[in-house]
């Protein structure tokens, strides 16, 4: 018969250490991950406060409705608590979510977003931002004026820098449609 070759397992070999890049990749990961969780954590909290108070003034107007019926007067001091109610009920039904996806969503290789200002009781968006040049400000206030939901997209100001390679500065004012 023919002999028998002896096997050798060797179940106890080192394992591969990490690269210490690699770990650092993951704790930076980590962190970033819990930080955005607490920065949506404090703006669910900041949404659900103003909501709150939102609620809060929009009963004491039913019930102040209710009184007037029956002959009570509303206090300087409560209207004007009223109308801040008012506004902060028009901030919170901002349609931020479509208005962000649209210029999210924006060819904008060579424009830069400065400045994104809302006007929420007039449904209006003034932007400010810069192009490589003219042509391509132009592009992008083209798309803007083609995307649903926008209307009356104007240009309202550009600066052409004079030297060469230098960006042109413009601002544009749109109104978004209710839904």
């Amino acid at each position: 018969m023919a002999a028998l070759q002896k096997l050798e397992f060797d179940f106890a070999s080192q394992r591969r250490k990490l690269p210490a890049f690699g770990v650092v990749l993951l704790l930076a990961g980590a962190v970033a991950c819990i930080y955005a969780a607490v920065q949506l954590s404090s703006a669910y909290s900041t949404r659900k406060a103003a909501q709150t108070v939102y609620d809060a003034l929009i009963s004491r107007l039913q019930s102040a409705r209710n009184a007037e019926q029956v002959g009570a007067r509303v206090t300087p001091a409560e209207l004007q608590n009223f109308k801040n109610a008012a506004q902060i009920a028009s901030q919170l039904n901002t349609p931020w979510e479509r208005l962000l996806k649209v210029l999210e969503s924006a060819p904008m290789e060579h424009v830069a977003l400065l400045s994104v200002e809302p006007i929420a009781s007039r449904r209006q968006l003034h932007l400010v931002g810069e192009a490589k040049d003219l042509a391509t400000m132009l592009d992008y206030l083209s798309y803007l004026q083609g995307q649903p939901g926008l209307q009356r997209v104007i240009l309202t100001s550009h600066q052409i820098q004079t030297q060469p390679g230098a960006p042109v500065r413009f601002q544009i004012q749109a109104h978004w449609e209710e839904q």
